[in-house]
């Protein structure tokens, strides 16, 4: 499936960073001097800033991006002079009812660089808003078209936030996942990749419709740490039952980590074994996620 980006700029000079956050270039300096923004340099020695450095630096300083244009976001203009107090979940949702991609892929990345977490934003808008978009089919079965073009939309956002994330260490622990046999859904395992990427592991996605019993084959030849499953689909249930449990248990003699999630996971879950892991939200994934990075899990 092509996913549409932004374009965002890969390098940045301290001056473009500056304008972008309306600061004055010896601040930019200074910033640069003391290790508070961290650089590369060109073949002539000029000073670069990758721009998942600027988008972290951007978040820890709580800094307004008054040219986004200058980040290669330009879609975001705007969006973050949108008042205090209102309510993303329900802005994101009329947004996504209208199709108008543009304002709501503003507002995502526009409240990811003003500090609000991937989790928070996974849990909270993203998530409050498709629910709710599913549910209209109820009333009005050509609404289905509207929760199309939403989750194309959607999709596209959580790619473009995935992008704003710094590349892991080559060495970093391995996550692989996607949803099952029977389950076509993409948003959760992005959301779940992008997660796992923000606290530092490598992931790969395998997206909709994955075998379960591949994906634990290829869980131990690539040398995983955490394979992941989210189960969004009712009747995947039944069948997934056995084969996930034979996985699992070739996973533990492993001593891989698999976690499972999705609303639909709940029964799915074989309690016998000590490497599976059921979470409830992207919030919980990202502190289980943290503790294993730390050492702790």
């Amino acid at each position: 499936m092509m996913v549409a980006t932004l374009h965002p700029k890969a390098l940045l000079t301290p001056k473009e960073l500056a304008e972008a956050i309306g600061a004055s270039e010896s601040s930019m300096r200074r910033w640069v001097d003391s290790g508070d923004i961290r650089i590369s340099r060109t073949a002539g020695g000029h000073r670069r800033i990758p721009l998942p450095e600027a988008i972290r630096f951007i978040r820890q300083l709580g800094a307004p991006v008054v040219r986004p244009d200058l980040l290669g976001l330009g879609e975001i203009g705007g969006v973050s002079t949108t008042p205090a107090g209102t309510n993303d979940e329900e802005l994101l949702f009329e947004q996504l009812r209208n199709g108008d991609e543009r304002a709501a892929k503003g507002l995502l990345i526009s409240r990811y660089l003003e500090g609000l977490s991937l989790p928070a934003l996974f849990d909270g808008a993203i998530s409050s808003a498709l629910r709710r978009l599913g549910d209209l089919w109820h009333h009005d079965p050509r609404t289905i078209l509207l929760e199309h073009r939403a989750t194309a939309i959607c999709i596209e956002a959580v790619a473009m936030l995935r992008g704003l994330l710094p590349s892991p260490a080559d060495d970093a622990p391995l996550a692989l996942g996607g949803a099952p046999q029977g389950d076509p859904y993409l948003i959760p395992s992005m959301m779940v990749g992008a997660v796992l990427s923000s606290v530092g592991f490598r992931d790969v996605n395998f997206g909709g419709n994955t075998p379960i019993d591949l994906l634990a084959k290829e869980a131990v030849e690539r040398k995983a740490k955490l394979v992941w499953l989210s189960v969004s689909t009712e009747q995947a249930e039944a069948t997934l039952r056995d084969p996930l449990a034979q996985a699992a248990r070739l996973l533990d003699h492993h001593e891989i980590r698999l976690v499972l999630g999705g609303r639909h996971h709940a029964g799915l879950v074989p309690e016998e074994l000590r490497n599976v892991r059921s979470v409830a939200s992207m919030a919980e994934l990202d502190s289980l996620a943290r503790d294993f990075v730390a050492g702790k899990g």
